[in-house]
């Protein structure tokens, strides 16, 4: 058999462009070399885009966490003040809106902790705080706590009870009558926020809600708080999940708390009264704080997810993201000494010798209120039960915030007036948040009293001038800069000297105060 070989290469077949095709192909390859180079602008752009919505997304969702822990239980707002720890006005200011003011210009909020489906006190407000901030003027902010127990004897929508049940039976109120249970729910907080305004005379502009599981969740995703307890605690009756009892016991000293412990710490009563647990929630949000800003907690993304997630399952407010934005650029203004909490309490001085700033309250006898414990406002004259003096207690506290925040050192001399009315007025200005420092006889012979008229004001040349004439146009009493007879060592920075024609009047009528 015969055979030829022959290369390879000789076997393969010479293939050829095909040119004649080339108009065909490139009808079709430009469309698709169009498309991809628009696709690869749009992505090129969407990454660029999702690069600066991350950044923007995680300093909002920082400024959102640190808020939370003031918001949580807003015992102070040493939380809130810890967002001058965000260096990033620029973007608050572009993303964030207005919130309302009222004609000084401070902004109110109510804000509201609360009870969920896995505790006893299920939709009961047991955390009650008005925030008022001012971030122009005074640069400060404002808290005054109101205890649950608080009664209203009437309201225009809510019925009458105690302050922490109010929100749950309208809320209950509106459910019967239809109403979806968010929306129930939010025009429950912004009536209470309407009753809690008109009480106080002062408006309300948004309520913030939040829950004991937030305040759990929240507390975990930090890492635990550690604090100092002031006084062991042994409470044998702290309600459990299955609405009965468990004991609750923590020894004096540092403690280090995970969330569900912070969480009996702070709502422990039967061993201390509500007023102590108002200090312990206090104390709880400022070591919240500290934690947060010492620790740099608020650059880690892991956290700053849970805490937003935590916020965003267990808070209710009336104000929209970019207001809650706004609130950050109000508190970044807040200097950190420019802060004043007091709590309305019953530590008047009218059953013992215990008086303290906030002290406007009473409680009445159980049996006018089926057996229940209820505070009720000191009223002049005792009845009918007015909030008198609580509205001025709003009035000084709110709208003239300046003379509290100075804090100048205030005698009080009885120079010739009835007894007791030194003391008598030194106990209303204390109530009043003013810092009374001395009440006693002025050190003047008793024939220089007979003589002269010495009710007037002292001011030290250190002294706080806008104190003093707040003062001496409150109380009616004119100002001498003169050499008078009283010795240096019984002068405060501002001193109150009582003369023979002294006549007590009670704040709440020198402010004319209506109901």
């Amino acid at each position: 058999m015969s055979f030829s070989v022959r290369r390879v290469s000789e076997m393969r077949k010479k293939r050829r462009f095909p040119w004649q095709k080339l108009p065909l192909i490139l009808a079709v390859v430009r469309p698709l070399a169009g498309w991809y180079r628009s696709w690869k602008m749009r992505h090129e752009k969407k990454v660029r885009h999702e690069q600066r919505t991350l950044l923007l997304k995680r300093a909002l969702l920082v400024l959102l966490a640190i808020l939370f822990a003031f918001l949580l239980f807003a015992g102070t707002v040493k939380a809130l003040v810890g967002l001058h720890i965000i260096s990033m006005r620029s973007l608050v200011s572009l993303t964030g809106t207005d919130l309302p003011k009222d004609e000084k210009g401070f902004t109110n909020i109510l804000l509201l902790g609360e009870g969920d489906a896995d505790h006893d006190g299920t939709d009961l407000t047991d955390t009650i705080i008005v925030a008022s901030i001012d971030p122009t003027e005074t640069k400060s902010a404002v808290l005054l706590s109101l205890p649950r127990d608080l009664y209203f004897l009437k309201t225009e929508k809510m019925g009458k009870g105690r302050l922490n049940s109010l929100y749950r039976d309208y809320k209950i109120l509106l459910r019967r009558q239809g109403t979806e249970e968010r929306e129930a729910s939010l025009e429950a907080i912004r009536e209470l926020g309407k009753v809690v305004g008109e009480n106080l005379d002062l408006p309300i502009h948004h309520v913030v809600k939040v829950n004991f599981t937030g305040f759990e969740q929240a507390v975990d995703a930090i890492g635990g708080i550690d604090i100092t307890v002031p006084e062991a605690i042994n409470d044998t009756e702290y309600p459990d999940e299955n609405y009965g009892y468990e004991t609750f016991s923590i020894a004096a000293g540092p403690a280090h708390l995970d969330g569900k412990t912070a969480l009996k710490y702070a709502r422990s009563r039967h061993t201390s009264s509500d007023f102590a647990r108002s200090s312990r929630q206090q104390q709880i949000i400022v070591a919240i704080g500290e934690k947060v800003k010492s620790k740099g907690l608020y650059k880690n993304p892991s956290i700053v997810t849970d805490l937003m997630k935590i916020f965003a399952d267990n808070v209710e407010m009336t104000m929209s993201v970019r207001e809650l934005v706004g609130l950050a650029n109000l508190a970044e203004r807040i200097a950190p000494d420019r802060i004043i909490a007091m709590q309305l309490n019953d530590r008047n001085a009218l059953y013992d010798s215990i008086i303290e700033p906030g002290g406007f309250l009473y409680t009445p006898p159980r049996d006018e209120f089926e057996g229940a414990s209820v505070l009720l406002p000191v009223s002049i004259p005792e009845f009918p039960v007015t909030w008198k003096q609580v509205k001025t207690l709003s009035a000084i506290l709110f709208r003239e915030r300046s003379v509290i925040l100075a804090r100048p050192a205030i005698g009080i001399l009885n120079a010739g007036a009835r007894s007791g009315l030194a003391r008598r007025l030194g106990n209303e200005l204390t109530r009043y948040g003013f810092n009374v420092q001395r009440i006693e006889n002025a050190d003047i012979p008793k024939d220089l009293q007979k003589q002269n008229d010495w009710t007037m004001i002292i001011a030290r040349a250190d002294g706080n001038m806008e104190v003093v004439e707040y003062l001496s146009n409150l109380l009616k009493i004119t100002t001498n800069s003169e050499d008078v007879p009283i010795s240096q060592e019984q002068r405060e920075t501002v001193t109150i000297v009582l003369g023979k024609d002294y006549g007590y009047q009670p704040l709440q009528n020198l402010l004319v105060t209506d109901e």
